[in-house]
């Protein structure tokens, strides 16, 4: 049975937030730390990493992650890419370069904000990752590391960006609007993760009431909210919530 860990739950900000000295920020409840959003897809020794957040190296030290071969990305926006430099570890320990799979926009940013990376360097030294970019169609499925996949493409405000279905879990973060067919596409999940960002309505990301009314159409048997502010203390916000709809937490162990 496959599982997925959270690697980071929060917004791109990060919990606590710098020079912040809000109740959630101080709040000695680990569960109320959140590094910027990443997952970990593991079965039967197959690993499969969703974003390369800012927090990667710590995250991947936390978590002890020794083997990157696939990478799906949902978006090319810092909090969810400024890792991907990280990944050299993971070449030069394998010999061998990572697949990243995501849409075309994204890909023509990710050439253009990691240059150094995508074309020929000046000089060596140092040493860059070795990364592979595939762009994957909306709602055509594809392989990777042994998972069949199918790329959801939902709206961030104004920018397209996928979310993702493996199986039986749909893993949708920084999402404003979704559409029918985009909502047809996760028919039948049983485990969703979501972006619910804060109490109060944002032009980019679900608030709290929007990420539960999406929850409830699509239905799934548990719902795990991500990509959450200081405004939301975990607790709180779970004791608030429907029961089978919660605050995910760095640290979360899922099998689905």
């Amino acid at each position: 049975m496959p599982s997925l860990t959270f690697l980071g739950t929060g917004t791109s900000h990060g919990v606590p937030e710098i020079a912040c000295s809000c109740d959630v920020c101080i709040s000695s409840n680990p569960k109320n730390r959140r590094l910027r959003c990443s997952a970990f897809l593991q079965q039967d020794g197959r690993n499969l990493l969703i974003d390369c957040s800012k927090d990667f190296r710590e995250q991947a030290l936390v978590h002890k992650i020794d083997n990157i071969t696939d990478i799906l990305i949902t978006h090319a926006h810092a909090d969810h890419v400024f890792g991907l430099d990280e990944l050299r570890v993971y070449n030069r320990l394998h010999k061998d370069s990572i697949s990243l799979y995501m849409s075309q926009e994204c890909d023509t940013s990710l050439r253009t904000l990691f240059t150094y990376i995508y074309a020929q360097p000046l000089q060596n030294g140092g040493g860059v990752s070795s990364l592979e970019n595939h762009v994957v169609q909306p709602g055509i499925d594809f392989q990777a590391s042994g998972f069949n996949i199918v790329p959801i493409p939902v709206m961030h405000g104004k920018l397209p960006i996928y979310g993702y279905r493996i199986g039986d879990l749909a893993y949708i973060t920084d999402c404003s609007y979704i559409s029918d067919e985009s909502f047809e596409l996760v028919r039948g999940v049983k485990v969703l993760v979501l972006g619910a960002l804060r109490y109060q309505e944002h032009p980019t990301h679900f608030n709290l009431d929007q990420a539960v009314e999406a929850a409830k159409k699509i239905g799934a048997n548990q719902t795990w909210f991500v990509h959450s502010a200081h405004n939301l203390e975990h607790d709180k916000v779970n004791s608030e919530l429907p029961d089978n709809i919660n605050l995910a937490y760095d640290g979360l162990c899922v099998r689905f």
